[in-house]
């Protein structure tokens, strides 16, 4: 790609970019895979970020009747929604907790409540203990930078990639034998850092999927555990 082209592109993502982020600042409904969704003010909204709608779509087509899986920081509930409505009892988390009310109202709203547990946590850390899992997703915050208010930290990922450092600690005792963490990660962000993150933790990574957009290449990454 050419100067220029690399230069328009820019400039188109950093417009596109500040036209989603002020969708954070206002109440929002669309319909999504068949989900009724209410997004608050300061949740990221499924509709304007190509990573949700994409694992999305991978959730959707991986057979979760009677498992259990966590939706690592859930956002308005879009993906724990389509877990539980597949049949899975699902963990919800989010750091922020206009986050955690929105989904909840989500899952009333789409009849899903009875399948899915909503809460507060900054990753695991108010899940308890004894909790494991079959699945583990997240739509992650991709960026390696310390996070301006509790609602960015959706996209900041703390220095020093700690969303991801806390992740990679926590997964070898909260999935099952044969339980595997599905997550999605942007071009724009650095992974190599993390992927050396789940390996010295006895994690095996492979790419199941990515997508070249306009802005952006989004992969899709499964990590299970090392025999």
């Amino acid at each position: 790609m050419n100067r220029f082209a690399a230069a328009a592109r820019r400039l188109a993502y950093l417009v596109w970019h500040r036209f989603a982020r002020d969708h954070l600042e206002r109440p929002d409904t669309c319909s999504l895979f068949g989900l009724d969704l209410l997004i608050a003010p300061r949740v990221l909204h499924p509709r304007h970020f190509a990573s949700s709608r994409l694992l999305a779509r991978h959730v959707m087509a991986v057979d979760l009747r009677d498992k259990t899986v966590a939706d690592i920081g859930t956002g308005s509930g879009i993906l724990a929604l389509l877990a539980a409505r597949s049949g899975a009892w699902v963990t919800a988390v989010d750091v922020n907790g206009v986050a955690v009310e929105c989904a909840s109202g989500n899952a009333l709203r789409n009849g899903l409540a009875d399948r899915v547990t909503i809460m507060a946590s900054d990753v695991f850390d108010q899940v308890p203990a004894g909790s494991q899992f079959d699945l583990v997703i997240t739509n992650p915050p991709f960026y390696p930078r310390t996070a301006e208010s509790v609602p960015d930290r959706a996209f900041a990922a703390g220095a020093g990639n700690l969303f991801f450092t806390k992740l990679a600690e926590g997964l070898p005792r909260r999935l099952k034998k044969d339980g595997a963490l599905v997550m999605i990660h942007s071009s724009d962000a650095d992974f190599q850092p993390i992927a050396v993150m789940f390996e010295e933790r006895g994690m095996r990574g492979r790419v199941v999927s990515h997508r070249r957009g306009l802005f952006e290449t989004l992969t899709i990454r499964e990590f299970t555990r090392r025999e």
